[in-house]
């Protein structure tokens, strides 16, 4: 299964079927009887400097496959490969050079962040590793502290002293230490106020464009991932069903799950609002455990047919590099049936004329 527009250079990261299980142990002995495929074939490519916004409901699979991408999880079939290299088994030791160039933002900055630490030792735990002098170490921790916004005055002060947007600052200053090539970005903005998601996502465009970052932004706010993306991937239930260029998913969606996820995000415009169509899905997410036959999005979809049980859909492009896993893909909004309010689980971004084009 291949997803997505191919790089025009040798992609930086590619992942070929990736797959991750979660055993589920029952009885006095705590056997393996059952698994949880919380990412299961998916497939994925990102070129150098580019950024792929992956999105869905929570407890779609995607922060398990930002977990593979940085191999703190290990996939249980695919493979991955990063700058052609084959890393999907490699050993801790020759994983070494790869997690100084592969870094992540996790996206609860306090839990991530060592608060026994001073902001300042934080940061040179990667400058270390990447081989930076000590005599340099102080004017580079000033300097990464001053990239991301920071008083580098504040050096001596620990994580707690500091607001949950800086401490998301410093998260990305500990990332860029180490001088990647790649950041994956879990939910990076979701814990933090409106005024502030925008002011973080903007660093972080500022940030790629200075260093020629690649990112995977993974989040499940839509009006977030559009200004962060070049291509926006949406996941559920541990599958893409959806891939394309990110102006061409905003203006046609082609999966009903992708059209409810764009329906529930608030407009500004009132008159915009009222001239867009509003699309239920009804029910919860199938257990993870007792996955449907056929599509697993079809007990929740208004356009499900007896195909659509019989036979599991897979992605094709529909031109545009335009990807979807739909037996009956839409030609628009318009065709999804629309009598009221879409009920995802988010409640989407306010913040989105805050973030800039």
């Amino acid at each position: 299964m291949s997803v997505g527009a191919p790089p025009t250079t040798a992609p930086l990261l590619e992942a070929r079927n990736l797959e991750l299980r979660y055993p589920v142990r029952t009885g006095t002995l705590r056997r393996s009887t059952r698994y949880v495929r919380a990412v299961d074939d998916v497939s994925l490519e990102l070129a150098p400097g580019e950024t792929l916004g992956v999105v869905g409901e929570s407890g779609c699979g995607k922060s398990s496959l930002a977990r593979c991408l940085v191999r703190l999880a290990t996939p249980t079939a695919g493979s991955l490969l990063y700058r052609g290299t084959d890393i999907t088994r490699a050993s801790p030791r020759s994983l070494r050079p790869v997690r100084r160039e592969i870094q992540m933002v996790f996206q609860d900055p306090e839990a991530s962040l060592n608060g026994r630490k001073r902001v300042g030792q934080i940061l040179a735990t990667g400058l270390k590793l990447r081989g930076v002098p000590t005599t340099e170490i102080k004017e580079e921790i000033g300097e990464l502290l001053r990239l991301v916004g920071l008083d580098p005055g504040h050096v001596d002060h620990f994580p707690h002293e500091f607001s949950g947007g800086q401490r998301q600052r410093i998260g990305i200053a500990r990332a860029l230490s180490a001088d990647p090539r790649l950041i994956v970005l879990d939910e990076p903005v979701s814990a933090l106020d409106v005024s502030i998601r925008a002011q973080v996502v903007n660093l972080l465009s500022d940030l790629r464009q200075e260093r020629s970052l690649a990112y995977v932004f993974v989040a499940h706010d839509l009006a977030v991932i559009r200004h962060a993306s070049d291509r926006i991937a949406v996941m559920y239930l541990g599958r893409i069903v959806e891939q394309s260029p990110a102006d061409d998913l905003y203006d046609r969606p082609l999966h009903p799950y992708t059209a409810a996820l764009l329906a529930a995000v608030p407009v500004p415009d009132r008159a915009a609002a009222r001239g867009r169509s509003r699309v239920v899905i009804r029910g919860e997410p199938a257990n993870a455990l007792e996955l449907p036959s056929g599509c697993r999005f079809r007990p929740r979809c208004p356009r499900a047919t007896e195909l659509c049980a019989a036979v599991d859909p897979q992605l094709a492009d529909h031109g545009g590099h335009h990807l979807v896993a739909c037996h009956h893909p839409l030609d628009g909004p318009a065709q999804v049936k629309s009598t009221g309010p879409a009920r995802m689980d988010g409640p989407g971004s306010a913040e989105a004329d805050q973030l800039r084009p």
